[in-house]
């Protein structure tokens, strides 16, 4: 069976959702009615024009098509006889959001490739050729996303589903920010696309201008949720002069028949008059337009009767991504908008291996000069180690907050279509995240090589303890943000958790041992209390420690009150241990870095889970575009 043969079939449909009304103290929900009654048909090679107001119900209609709707949802809704679930959407059809959130450090072919690579779709490269050709897309197909003009860009949404070959497009006011010009040459594109390729064509429109009238096979006017007319285009003038509403001579039709279905708001009298006159015409619709909506195109399709299964093995196999290709097309998509030789691919080069080294080799500035006193030493040495614990989180903070953004908004629409899971997002990102962050953290630690006077195998472990607390900053963040929409906000949110967990467990604001019992024990849950300890000891549990004078004159052994730490481990014992403890398993460095890890990597999978769950539908209204 031939794209041509397919038919969308909509009956009967009613959709209701739940409306939150917030007032000063209490918030309640009340269910309201979306659509009413909305049938239409259109056939292969056609674009359907869906024409309202704001508030009429034409992105509810693509919603429900595409099995996206929130709230219940009443009617049927059949492709080639197929009853049309959201999984044989996904398969066969694409939908063109009101706004799109590509990667802006992409370029034009880059975006393109990667999304029919998301699709496991073969032949990309001539896919990629044919689309930027249809779109007029090949002077600019090497330049970045975030380059492109308005309509540029607008035309690359249409591309990135275009380029999918779906059966079924559906698009959300594709000319809503664009001038004239351009909104022909969209209309004219996919009104191209379906006819050359038999595909469906849907989309919505608020105010359609008169050029686009011939690209337009077929009409469905709403109006508050209800059909005032549905069916050909050029049919309408007929159906609107037999029932007593011919359109005036030099009017836009499409436009004269839209203010004709508008509810009239000015005064009272008018929205009266106006609501009135929709329900009449909604009315004579039921009765005299059902014959106009199932009028055939002017070239009747060969549609044969088929049984049901075998009209769904017709339908082909559709879009079906694989697990490893799409992780290893999300994988080097991530690589490619970070390496990218554009101002954004240098941003995220920038925060992924610059902003570390060069926050502590700022910091390392204060410490380059310290006196091996011990009035000094010690004091300056946990500051630094405190500080640098403290950089290695907030840049983890920073630059999650900075990047995951905008992978983050594409990712949700791309879930949406059916390409990739939470799981497989995350697992990627984290694949190109735990590569670029390690060898920051390697440069960040040979800075501080002639500060610590760190060996091999200290520098292996500072190396991993650091690395680790960088990773745990940056998972909390990624888990925060999946329900915070402003980063700014979760990056904020993090720091206060972060400079609360260090103020408690890192041991240099106030010693382990001299806090209450009930704190000591929510610091043995922290990341921060065994990464700053195995730092300390690292940096001090060193022969330079030993028998350290005072100060510049009073050397050591001497005054009890001045000499008290014989050595780094001495102090190390006064300043994170506690009565009772066993002191060789708590000065015990492999093991804290081992505690390191398991807390990234277990919250790098508690993320991978996370992403998996459901959301609120509050939430996911923060998403949806």
């Amino acid at each position: 069976m031939t794209p041509s043969d397919c038919i969308l079939d909509i009956s009967n449909v009613f959709h209701s959702t739940t409306v939150i009304i917030e007032k000063s103290c209490l918030s309640k929900s009340e269910p309201t009615s979306v659509l009413r009654d909305v049938s239409a048909r259109v056939h292969g090679g056609e674009v359907l024009a869906i024409l309202g107001s704001k508030g009429s119900g034409k992105r509810a209609l693509l919603d429900v098509i595409a099995g996206r709707a929130e709230g219940e949802v009443r009617g049927r809704i059949t492709l080639n006889g197929n009853l049309l679930t959201p999984e044989l959407f996904r398969r066969h059809g694409g939908y063109v959001a009101h706004r799109c959130h590509l990667l802006p450090s992409l370029t034009v072919r880059q975006t393109l490739t990667y999304a029919m690579w998301l699709a496991n779709l073969n032949n990309r490269e001539a896919r990629v050729r044919q689309a930027l050709a249809d779109l007029a897309l090949s002077q600019v197909a090497n330049r970045c996303v975030n380059d492109l003009t308005r309509p540029e860009y607008r035309r690359l949404m249409l591309g990135v589903q275009l380029a999918k070959d779906p059966m079924l497009l559906l698009l959300d006011e594709p000319t809503w920010d664009t001038d004239p010009l351009n909104t022909y040459l969209i209309v004219s594109m996919l009104w191209s696309y379906a006819t050359r390729r038999g595909s469906i064509v849907v989309l919505t429109m608020e105010t359609p201008r008169s050029d686009v009238l011939p690209f337009v096979s077929r009409v469905t006017l709403l109006c508050l949720g209800a059909v005032v007319y549905s069916g050909p285009t050029r049919s309408m003038l007929d159906y609107f002069t037999y029932i007593g509403f011919p359109c005036p001579e030099l009017e836009n039709p499409l436009m004269y028949y839209l203010c004709l279905s508008t509810v009239d708001r000015r005064s009272r009298d008018r929205f009266l008059e106006s609501d009135q006159q929709i329900s009449v015409l909604v009315e004579k619709f039921k009765v005299e337009g059902l014959l106009y909506m199932k009028e055939a195109p002017q070239i009747s399709p060969n549609l044969k009767d088929t049984p049901l299964g075998i009209m769904h093995k017709g339908l082909g196999r559709g879009i079906k991504p694989g697990c490893f290709s799409t992780l290893l097309a999300l994988y080097l998509r991530s690589m490619a908008a970070t390496f990218s030789f554009n101002k954004c691919g240098l941003g995220h080069f920038s925060a992924r291996f610059l902003l570390l080294p060069f926050s502590v080799a700022l910091m390392s500035i204060l410490y380059s000069h310290s006196t091996p006193v011990q009035s000094r030493i010690f004091l300056q040495t946990g500051g630094l180690v405190f500080n640098v614990l403290m950089l290695f989180y907030v840049t983890g903070i920073a630059t999650t907050s900075l990047l995951f953004p905008g992978f983050r908004a594409r990712y949700y629409q791309e879930k949406r279509e059916g390409l990739y899971g939470g799981a497989m997002f995350l697992t990627a990102y984290t694949l190109l995240s735990l590569p670029l962050s390690f060898i920051s953290t390697l440069i960040t630690i040979s800075i501080l090589i002639p500060i610590l006077e760190l060996d091999l195998s200290t520098w292996a472990h500072t190396s991993g303890i650091l690395w680790s607390s960088y990773i745990a900053a940056e998972q909390v963040t990624v888990a925060l943000l999946m329900i915070l929409e402003n980063s700014l906000t979760g990056a904020i949110t993090v720091l206060y958790v972060v400079l609360l967990s260090l103020g408690i467990g890192s041991g240099a604001i106030r010693s382990l041992r001299n806090l209450p019992y009930w704190l000591a024990t929510i610091s043995s849950a922290l990341p921060a209390r065994y990464a700053s300890l195995a730092l300390n000891q690292l940096a001090m549990d060193m022969p330079i420690f030993s028998n350290l004078p005072y100060n510049e004159t009073v050397t050591c052994p001497g005054i009890p009150e001045l000499c008290r730490y014989a050595d780094g481990r001495t102090y190390l014992i006064e300043r994170f241990t506690r009565e009772g403890e066993n002191i060789s398993e708590v000065l015990n460095v492999e093991l804290n870095l081992l505690i390191c890890l398991a807390f990234a990597v277990g919250l790098i999978i508690l993320n991978s889970i996370l992403y998996l769950l459901p959301l609120p539908a509050r939430v996911k209204a923060k998403f949806r575009e």
